[in-house]
């Protein structure tokens, strides 16, 4: 019920969350970023509020003396539960308990560094179609690659989790969180892997994972109903000290970093000569201290890294690999 505020941004991204202002409208020049605590929904109902909220802005700034019957209304989303919807009891999913954690440092709190690639859409397409894969997945396979190569005597596996949203593949919409995390891994200790292998791997993981099948076993598991009843009834002054250091120990515990891709971001054609480019910045936390958050335009991909330290081995390393392979990026970041 808390009215919505537009607030210069003055601090690092995703830095002032907090659960009486879960939602934040931020502006620096020509900037415009939408911060949303995870609470309320994931990266596809992100990109749905931050699309409708474009589209208003650039009619209200440069279409409003138009015709009266142009202005419209931000499109209709139920705020609908699709988690409850579609569980029903199956035998619960199983994970990988304890994934490999970067021996790094992290930042003061407060500080969030970010490193952006831009990158030629056509560049990427080109190179993804020698291995057979998309975009996304040979992003994914090549930090794979980097994190296999640099921490090569790692005695857990290495674990990405990756988030897929339920909505494409229920035909749902709604603005409320509706997605699994899938988790990819590869152990280390099997010696050194080609890029070819790993994609490889990948194919046939998501197309064992990515299933509706599959799906009801990781939805049962999050919406287990003994599991919700004792949650409940847990008082919420209890929750607000200790679930912050549950989650951390039986959520992230099982992985090593985070990839996100929030694919094309579309909006109607009369509006792209507005829009510059794109940034995605994955959730910090301190478990996974880099994270990798993706997002495209029709002529370019934003590979985003959020890092909690002031190691940047892992960015360089990753967009190294990519030069050697004549994919250029543009390195723009937060912190020099």
């Amino acid at each position: 019920n808390t009215p919505l505020q537009v607030v210069p941004e003055i601090a690092y991204p995703c830095t002032e969350i907090k659960k009486k202002n879960p939602l934040r409208i931020l502006y620096y020049k020509n900037k415009i970023s939408v911060e949303i605590a995870h609470f309320l929904t994931d990266g596809g109902g992100a990109l749905a509020f931050f699309r409708n909220l474009i589209e208003k802005y650039l009619d209200l700034k440069y279409f409003g003396m138009e015709k009266k019957s142009e202005n419209r209304e931000i499109k209709h989303i139920e705020y609908t539960d699709l988690y409850t919807k579609y569980m029903k009891k199956v035998n619960k999913e199983k994970t990988v308990k304890r994934a490999f954690h970067l021996p790094l440092k992290i930042l003061e709190k407060g500080q969030y560094h970010i490193t952006t690639g831009e990158i030629d859409v056509e560049s990427l397409k080109e190179e993804s179609k020698k291995y057979g894969t998309t975009i996304g997945k040979y992003l994914l396979s090549v930090y794979f690659k980097i994190l296999l190569d640099r921490y090569s005597q790692a005695k857990n596996p290495i674990v990405i989790g990756v988030p897929v949203d339920l909505r494409k593949i229920f035909e749902e919409t709604t603005y409320r969180n509706f997605f699994i995390n899938i988790t990819p891994s590869v152990d280390a200790s099997l010696g050194a892997y080609s890029l070819s292998e790993i994609i490889t791997y990948l194919d046939n993981y998501f197309a064992l994972k990515i299933t509706k099948k599959e799906f009801y076993k990781s939805i049962y598991k999050a919406m287990n109903p003994m599991q919700n009843i004792i949650i409940k009834s847990v008082p919420y002054l209890i929750k607000r000290m200790f679930f912050p250091f549950i989650f951390d120990y039986y959520g992230e515990r099982g992985y090593t970093t985070g990839f996100s891709n929030l694919g094309i971001f579309k909006v109607n054609k009369k509006y792209e000569k507005y829009l510059k480019g794109f940034r995605f910045l994955p959730p910090p936390s301190k478990r996974c201290k880099i994270k990798m958050g993706v997002i495209s335009d029709c002529n370019k991909v934003y590979v985003n890294f959020g890092n909690l330290t002031a190691n940047y081995d892992i960015e360089r390393d990753f967009f190294v690999y990519l030069r050697k392979r004549g994919i250029k990026s543009k390195i723009i970041t937060n912190y020099f």
